[in-house]
This record gives structure tokens, sequence and C-alpha cells, in this order.
């Protein structure tokens, strides 16, 4: 039980530490009726990848509110996770705190993402990569790989996640 409770709080903390959408970009075909030209894809793809790297710092740092700040705190804001459960951001957020306790390091690497062009101030971003993290315990471990798309959408001239999907396979110890 103690390892469920585990993978389901190391999973919810993948979403908000998800790396990249910055390295490897694979585009695909707008299906908005409005054209994005190369060179705006190219700003939105920088613009969303300095979010991106707001979580990644932060989930470095074990620093829930720094990780947290590119989504959306607005009520129709959700997360689908792992485990199937769907949550708002306050308990996101309050999961995420309870995790980042349990750490000591977190680190993840970037394998692949893509971004989908919906509209100009909406963009999906689906991340594959890998986490590694160690808990208080001294216990070493890894998952891979995991899979996470946040939709963003532009409000105030800020990207923020309206909502994300996660998607993993179990934790592993690393020896």
């Amino acid at each position: 039980m103690e390892k469920m409770n585990l993978w389901i709080t190391t999973t919810l903390l993948i979403l908000i530490t998800l790396g990249g959408c910055k390295n490897q970009t694979n585009s695909t075909a707008d299906t908005s009726p409005t054209e994005i030209s190369s060179d705006e894809k190219e700003i939105i793809r920088k613009e969303i990848s300095i979010r991106i790297e707001e979580i990644i710092k932060g989930a470095k740092e074990l620093d829930v509110e720094a990780a947290i700040r590119p989504y959306s705190s607005d009520s129709d804001f959700i997360v689908v996770n792992p485990d199937a459960s769907v949550s708002d951001f306050q308990t996101m957020k309050r999961v995420q705190a309870e995790g980042f306790k349990a750490l000591t390091s977190l680190n993840f690497t970037t394998v692949k993402q893509d971004f989908t062009f919906l509209a100009k101030d909406l963009v999906m971003c689906t991340w594959t990569g890998r986490n590694e993290f160690e808990l208080r315990t001294g216990e070493k471990m890894k998952i891979e790989p995991y899979v996470g798309s946040m939709l963003f959408r532009k409000t105030d001239n800020d990207w923020r996640i309206i909502y994300a999907h996660e998607t993993s396979a179990p934790p592993v110890t690393v020896e």
C-alpha cells in the first residue's frame, strides 16, 4: 500500500515537473481556421518553453509554488492523473506539496516533445521523458516512460496550462 501511495504521489509530482517541450519540436498540422506562420510557431514554442522551464526549476528545487506557477488556478482547470483520478488546481497543489516533502532530489530527462497548434492562443504540448528521484529514505527510483499532455492558453500575454493529462509506467527502484 505504501508503494502504491508513493507511486500515485510520484506520478502526480511529475505533472508539475514535466521538462522540455523545447529541445525537440515536432509540429503537427494546424487545425485552426487562422493560419499560424512558421515564425509565429517558433515564438510560441519559445514562450511555452520558458513556462516549462519554470516548472522544471521549481521541481528541481522542490519548490511547489514555483513549479505550479505556469498552471491556471481558474476553477475550470483539471488534470487527469495516471491513477485515473481527476484533480482541480488546489488538489494538485496540495498533493504536490505532500509529495515534495518525501523527496531529496528530482530530475527529469526529455526524450521527445511535440507541439500541436490549435490556434494562436491555444497550443498542446505532449512531453515524453523519464524521471529520476530520491526519497528521504535514501531509495532511488525511476519512472520511464512518462507522458504528459498540457493544453496551454495565452491570456493577458501569459501562457497558462488549462488542462493536463498524464500517464506513466510505475516507478522502479534504481540500484
